[in-house]
């Protein structure tokens, strides 16, 4: 529960400070330089390439059925998530991030809510389908399995469920080493400066493939595909990878399915 409570903490910072760069952190954004719509407009594009790779996959999960987005900021990605389905709720470690979601709301099927709890608020089987991008990587390993337990126990048989982790840290030699080091410390530099000096920063931390699978238990990876999610240029852009990074974050995505469902796999890793 210490992690959780330093976790929000630096969020409910970070949110107040600027909320739109805290997600997608463009350093030629800071200082609440993005514009609204543009940052809104990832999301629809990053919502579209999600659901084209599902749909490649073969699997059509129920539209009829509710979303989920967890960690879902100021709603980026939830509001697109709604019109594709019965309706997407929005969860947040953050208050003011799930407040400035309310005000930029403009989907009728989005519901918003704060959980600072490793057990999420919902029944058994509530979703058809769950998304997580960027998300899981701000928290520690044993956190990050537990909400991964969650996802399956909340989402619903013949569901999908996709998620991005970072798998590993690679360092080909000194002068990579030295500028992703030079490159954690702008950030963190910058982080602190928002927080104020002494209250926190944003963590990164990696998953391996075996720990995940395990957390997921009896749900079925249907596929694993590297993305670019980790790269300083993202941006909501997500794209599909050949091969993984030879240096820096590797991040894989995870599709994975519960129960029965239809699918043919066509795995990349």
């Amino acid at each position: 529960m210490e992690q959780l409570a330093k976790l929000k903490n630096d969020w409910e910072s970070l949110a107040q400070r600027d909320a739109l760069w805290a997600i997608l952190t463009d350093s030629a954004k800071v200082e609440r330089k993005w514009d609204v719509a543009e940052f809104m407009a990832t999301g629809l594009a990053e919502i579209e390439t999600v659901m084209h790779y599902v749909a490649g996959l073969g699997l059509h999960p129920d539209s009829g059925g509710a979303a989920l987005d967890f960690g879902c900021g100021v709603g980026r990605l939830t509001q697109p998530l709604a019109s594709r389905f019965l309706s997407c709720t929005g969860v947040d470690i953050s208050q003011k991030m799930i407040d400035e979601a309310e005000a930029l709301n403009h989907n009728g099927d989005c519901r918003f809510l704060m959980s600072a709890e490793q057990r999420l608020p919902f029944a058994d089987g509530s979703f058809a389908f769950i998304y997580s991008n960027i998300v899981l990587q701000h928290m520690r390993a044993e956190l990050a399995k537990k909400y991964l337990q969650e996802f399956v126990r909340v989402l619903a048989d013949g569901g999908v469920l996709v998620f991005g982790v970072q798998e590993c840290f690679r360092v080909t030699d000194f002068s990579t080493w030295m500028d992703r080091v030079r490159q954690v410390v702008r950030v963190r530099s910058r982080v602190r400066e928002m927080l104020g000096r002494g209250r926190g920063e944003i963590e990164m931390h990696c998953l391996p493939e075996l720990d995940v699978r395990r957390a997921l238990g009896g749900a079925k990876v249907v596929d694993v595909q590297w993305t670019n999610s980790a790269a300083k240029d993202f941006n909501g852009r997500l794209t599909y990878l050949p091969s993984a990074p030879k240096a820096g974050y590797v991040s894989k995505q995870y599709c994975v399915v519960k129960g029965d469902a239809s699918f043919s796999i066509a795995t990349n890793v």
